[in-house]
């Protein structure tokens, strides 16, 4: 891989093709080279599509990641909007982990809603245009940004029950499914 790209470089292209470059190395190969390809890619300011299903990868080597699926574009923008701002319920699946969790608007203003879910009341804020009450939304909570408690705290909120049914330990942190309702959710917890 870095005798073809050196290669590639040599030729000072104006935009360089990369399709799955990464896909048949190790792990611990895999991440030192994408960290060469992303001090490349800025030191010589080249213009590069990197063609991946890694998630991790486009996040790690986009400035603007293309999220495609069927041929069609259903989002483009940062890797921090693509995470973070899905515009889809298919882009959030797509990129990274998701716990997708549907319910019902039961309050709106023009900033922040209340979503009933499974009986339990979840306030979703700065939201750019809550849609009416009564409307059915999917909410998206990534694993790393859900909190395990024992015991739910009084005046605490955005809090589900759940039981936890298998959990892995990963290095940097522990994965959790905890069964809420009728979904598992996933959560990391370092």
């Amino acid at each position: 891989q870095r005798v073809a790209l050196a290669r590639a470089l040599v030729m000072e292209p104006e935009v360089l093709l990369l399709d799955e470059p990464l896909s048949n190395l190790d792990a611990k190969l895999r991440m030192n080279i994408r960290g060469e390809l992303r001090q490349l890619q800025q030191r010589f300011g080249i213009t590069t599509i990197y063609v991946t299903h890694d998630q991790s990868e486009a996040l790690a080597l986009s400035d603007q990641i293309a999220v495609m699926s069927s041929g069609r574009v259903m989002q483009i923008g940062s890797p921090f909007e693509i995470y973070y701002r899905p515009e889809t319920e298919f882009v959030a699946d797509f990129i990274g982990t998701a716990n997708i969790i549907r319910g019902e608007v039961i309050r709106a203003d023009s900033r922040e809603m209340t979503v009933l879910c499974d009986g339990t009341e979840l306030v979703v804020k700065d939201v750019a245009s809550p849609p009416q009450p009564g409307a059915t939304v999917s909410l998206c909570s990534r694993p790393e940004a859900v909190e395990i408690e024992v015991e739910i705290p009084s005046g605490k909120s955005n809090c589900l029950r759940g039981e936890i049914e298998n959990s892995i330990f990963e290095g940097a942190h522990v994965r959790y499914w905890i069964r809420v309702g009728e979904r598992a959710m996933v959560v990391d917890d370092t």
